[in-house]
């Protein structure tokens, strides 16, 4: 019953961003600009795309590195299909199938694994977030929608940066971290607040992701490459629809499209990713663009890269690195992997406790 709650409610937001997306434009001169497109940029775009790809699974490789050194072959694997994941799987649900698919207990468990992908988002939402209230200097005062996106970028920078400080308090205290949660959830429901007390414990537990001083400088600068080669991408596509877009153009339409794509929809970010796009394109074009040749490249970008996921899911699925049955219950198995982790690392305490006291084990 929750996951069709959270489907239905995630088709609901889908069906109303395309509706806003579409609100009052003439679709017949939509699709004539959609096939008036110069595909001729396609195949870079495409190769973009693999690239991107690439640098991705590189980057997050180098989180899990100080836990436990995974073979690219296996992490590729799992990148694809995981993104897949997250492209088919309604209200960002398949953020859970990377964690899930790479844990292999006891050497790499579901909280470290997940903790990697914390850390990775935390990390582009503090990037994407500071990239475009950089980028919105360029653009003129007075320019609509312009104080609403500001906005946005700063409720981002907020919530990233509050995210990163927690994730900084829960590294260096546990207890502290685990019993702020805990007071925070009681007044609420107080076997809410236990269970979730119990899963951040098992997370936080997972969070010995510091790599060294080398490793990080090169988790910035590929996590720098990866938006940078994102915004150039969208800019090219965007000659092939005659939008005379600038290179810092493209690059406050990216940070527009991550703060719309945050927000929890149907499979594929569908209606949220091309009503985002257009927000950010109203910026720098007229309107009599944007409501044709703008909804067009929106779109056109929206399929191409779900396209581009899907196939590139549908290639690694029958890796010998993926357990297919893993994907579809990744939500519930990681809160229940986490819950069995916890309890480990409990037994794990009181065995080094009754150690130092002289005792036996409680299992002797």
């Amino acid at each position: 019953m929750k996951r069709v709650l959270q489907s239905i409610f995630g088709l609901g937001i889908s069906v109303l961003a395309v509706y806003l997306t579409f609100r009052g434009k003439d679709l017949g001169a939509i699709w004539l600009a959609v096939r008036a497109g110069d595909y001729r940029y396609l195949p870079v775009y495409l190769a973009s795309l693999g690239i991107i790809h690439l640098l991705r699974t590189v980057r997050w490789g180098i989180l899990l590195e100080p836990v436990a050194k995974v073979p690219f072959a296996r992490l590729n694997a799992v990148s694809a299909v995981g993104f897949t994941a997250l492209m088919i799987l309604p209200f960002r649900l398949g953020e859970f199938a990377r964690p899930y698919l790479i844990a292999d207990r006891p050497r790499l468990r579901v909280s470290a694994a997940l903790s990697s992908v914390v850390v990775e988002r935390v990390a582009d939402g503090i990037f994407t977030a500071l990239l475009l209230l950089v980028t919105l200097f360029a653009v003129p005062e007075g320019t609509p929608h312009l104080a609403e996106i500001r906005k946005a970028g700063v409720v981002m920078v907020v919530l990233f940066g509050g995210l990163l400080a927690f994730l900084v308090v829960a590294y260096l205290s546990r207890e502290l971290a685990v019993r702020m949660v805990t007071r925070l959830l009681h007044p609420l429901s107080p076997g809410l607040a236990g269970h979730a007390g119990g899963m951040l414990d098992a997370f936080i537990r997972g969070l010995r992701l510091v790599p060294s001083k080398r490793k990080m400088a090169l988790f910035l600068t590929l996590t720098a490459a990866y938006w940078a080669l994102n915004g150039w991408s969208m800019q090219l596509m965007g000659k092939a629809f005659d939008l005379d877009l600038q290179l810092i153009d493209a690059y406050t339409i990216l940070g527009v499209l991550v703060a719309g794509i945050m927000i929890p929809a149907g499979p594929g970010m569908v209606g949220t990713f091309q009503l985002a796009v257009l927000f950010g394109l109203s910026l720098f074009v007229p309107e009599s663009v944007a409501s044709t040749r703008g909804v067009a490249w929106a779109n056109v970008l929206w399929a191409v890269q779900v396209g581009f996921q899907l196939l590139l899911g549908a290639v690694f699925i029958f890796s010998p690195h993926i357990q297919m049955a893993r994907i579809f219950k990744s939500p519930e198995g990681t809160a229940e992997a986490l819950d069995v982790e916890e309890a480990e690392a409990l037994q794990a305490d009181e065995r080094a406790a009754s150690a130092g006291r002289g005792e036996p084990p409680a299992s002797a």
